[in-house]
């Protein structure tokens, strides 16, 4: 059986990839391709090269537990991912006004910037995770946004080329296998063929901009590209060939317990529902050819029923859980995974069977 991971990555909740990912090595669980979407990107270089403990590089002992540690990150940054941009706010505060604009905005630019951060990874660290890539027997997938075009980039390595078929088999150049009137087709699926079809090279620069934050405003974006994760949270659709897709989604499905009810919460909920939206809307092609093939709808040889495997938390994230990973996260991921992995009726390796349980699993 083929199988396929998506990693959907979230400040405050990559620790959730992290957990399915040490789940699943330990369950022997290994994919011919993964995608990955912001700072799933770092963890997925971890994984890939070996590391014994994700958590490590991941989740500040400082941090975890810590009732005012997203005030410090507001104030001092994040040690070794991005820092506050006090030096490029003077600097733009000393700048004379371009008169052309209105008091408005020449007010919100110097005292309300989009440059709130400016990243503070050294170079070499793109350059690792590039090579990590490149260097990895394992399909490796992921993205950044052209803002600009308005456009998605997909980049991957030699593996994933291999992987992956040469277009996907939603567009519509296979609508006449599709019992129904071709004016009836979804044009989300028929839009231009080379349209976020092209696998690009991976180097350090697309690395750089696929974790190219909006905090760190627009100016000096590498390439001209950001996070991809702000036009798809999760790359599911491109996985169609697959037989089994494992996605581990940070944010539950809905909103459960007391309705928000105050500005924090508001927030969340609006984070949430616009991640939630995006990542509804990838899988649901997926959902919709199960259910053409369950219907006798479609029947061309390219299209096959796709088992999703959803790995998703109960509860909502919590405004101020953004930016902080947690070891509660992780362990409840770990937890999740095992219970969809003993579901499937796959079976934990006996050489995995001596290793200590992650907390909770005493």
């Amino acid at each position: 059986m083929s199988t396929a991971f998506a990693l959907a990555g979230l400040g405050g909740f990559n620790a959730h990839g992290a957990g399915f990912l040490a789940a699943a090595k330990a369950w022997g669980i290994q994919p011919e391709l993964v995608t990955a979407t912001s700072g799933q990107i770092l963890v997925l270089a971890d994984w890939l090269r070996g590391a014994d403990d994700l958590r490590a590089s991941l989740i500040s002992p400082g941090q975890d537990g810590n009732p005012v540690a997203q005030l410090q990150t507001m104030l001092f940054g994040y040690p070794g991912v991005f820092k506050p941009a006090y030096q490029q706010a003077f600097a733009r505060f000393a700048s004379l006004p371009n008169f052309k604009e209105s008091p408005i905005e020449i007010f919100a630019d110097r005292f309300l910037p989009a440059q709130q951060y400016v990243p503070d990874r050294p170079e070499k660290c793109f350059q690792t995770v590039a090579d990590i890539f490149n260097e990895s027997a394992t399909g490796v997938v992921f993205n950044s946004y052209d803002l600009a075009k308005g456009t998605g980039v997909l980049y991957g390595n030699d593996a994933a080329r291999k992987a992956l078929p040469p277009d996907k088999a939603f567009q519509n150049r296979h609508a006449a296998e599709v019992k129904q009137d071709p004016r009836e087709t979804d044009m989300r699926y028929v839009s231009h063929e080379t349209a976020e079809t092209e696998i690009h090279p991976i180097d350090a620069e697309c690395v750089k901009s696929a974790l190219w934050l909006s905090l760190y405003g627009f100016q000096n974006m590498p390439v001209g590209r950001m996070d991809g994760a702000y036009h798809r949270s999760c790359i599911v659709s491109e996985l169609h060939n697959f037989d089994r897709v494992f996605v581990a989604r940070p944010l539950a499905n809905a909103w459960i317990g007391r309705a928000p009810s105050n500005w924090f919460e508001v927030q969340d909920w609006q984070c949430e529902m616009w991640f939630s939206v995006g990542y509804k809307a990838e899988v649901d092609a997926l959902r919709r050819i199960n259910d053409l093939i369950e219907d006798g709808f479609i029947t061309h040889s390219k299209f096959k029923k796709v088992e999703l495997v959803e790995i998703e938390p109960k509860t909502p994230a919590g405004y101020f859980n953004y930016f902080v990973e947690r070891n509660k996260v992780y362990d409840e991921a770990y937890r999740l995974s095992e219970q969809k992995f003993a579901k499937l009726g796959l079976r934990k390796p006996v050489k995995a069977a001596g290793l200590k349980p992650a907390p909770g699993f005493e």
